[in-house]
């Protein structure tokens, strides 16, 4: 669902953006796994990319290790894997005009989502000053046709109007990703004129004709255990189900012959504490260290320490 508001639009004869069509980051290893996406990565350099930069990273060291121990992933020939340092938020700040970038980003906060900072910037200015004026005085704004602003990608899920505004108030019935609603058709659910039933679905429910929740259950489950029987195979003797490999401990712990322990404190009166309050409420531990943290512009302390103990 974040792709259909925004997506990298590379040139033609250049690189292919491919989007995985998930719902879920965790649906990612069993779409890898697949014999249609190792044909799409036969031969090709990968560039994972993603809001922040986290989930693409994750998602990258993943592949970069099945190279390394599966054969049949390492027989594909993938001449690198990448990510996009930083996520699509960096990278607008490189390219604030929006580079390759078509539409918006997603994102997980209240914006829901946000354009390259100059394509915004168009935007606002066709709001005070209207769009016949804009077009009037000028036809770039800031390096960026004033015509970027109104490049809309999504559709309403209830009309099929162009829209790319994530509300937040609506969820797809079938599978629980956010919905796509414009404005008119929220309202005339809300006030009753026509209601969003359940088959108002989102984009991926439709494609793969997805109608209920025990649909997509039963789905998910058999592509689960699938990937499972596949692991397994590939892995003999060395194979673990899945919920000891989720919760394993995958790094030993660094040796603490001092047993020294880190702890992070917070809501003390920021008046009324000091070292002297803190070393007495702690007794009879040993405090070896004291870091008190403090606003980075006025640099007074607001409650909150790290302190090691022995």
């Amino acid at each position: 669902y974040e792709a259909n508001i925004g997506r990298f639009n590379p040139p033609e004869g250049g690189a292919k953006m491919i989007d995985p069509m998930m719902r879920k980051s965790t649906e990612f290893p069993i779409w890898l796994d697949k014999p249609e996406t190792k044909e799409m990565l036969r031969g090709k350099q990968v560039l994972m990319y993603c809001t922040g930069g986290v989930r693409c990273e994750r998602a990258s060291a993943l592949l970069k290790q099945k190279i390394e121990t599966e054969d049949d992933t390492k027989s594909l020939g993938i001449k690198g894997v990448y990510q996009l340092q930083g996520g699509i938020d960096k990278y607008f700040k490189q390219f604030p005009e929006g580079g390759l970038w078509k539409g918006k980003n997603y994102v997980f906060d209240k914006r829901f989502s946000h354009a390259p900072p100059k394509v915004e910037a168009v935007d606002r200015t066709k709001k005070v000053l209207g769009d016949d004026e804009v077009a009037k005085v000028e036809q770039v704004v800031d390096g960026i046709p004033a015509s970027a602003a109104d490049e809309i990608l999504g559709a309403c899920e209830g009309c099929s109007k162009p829209w790319d505004m994530y509300r937040g108030k609506r969820r797809c019935p079938t599978c629980g990703v956010p919905s796509l609603i414009c404005r008119e058709c929220f309202d005339k659910d809300k006030f009753g004129v026509k209601k969003l039933g359940r088959d108002v679905r989102c984009d991926l429910c439709i494609t793969e004709d997805v109608r209920n929740k025990q649909q997509l259950r039963e789905r998910e489950e058999r592509e689960m255990k699938e990937y499972e029987n596949n692991i397994k195979q590939k892995l003999g003797e060395k194979y673990e189900p899945y919920m000891q490999r989720k919760h394993a401990i995958t790094r030993k712990p660094k040796a603490n012959p001092e047993r020294i322990t880190r702890l992070f404190l917070k809501n003390m009166c920021a008046k009324q504490m000091d070292e002297e309050k803190l070393l007495e409420f702690l007794h009879p531990a040993k405090v070896t260290h004291i870091q008190w943290l403090t606003d980075r512009n006025t640099g007074a302390f607001y409650g909150s320490a790290f302190i090691e103990v022995k």
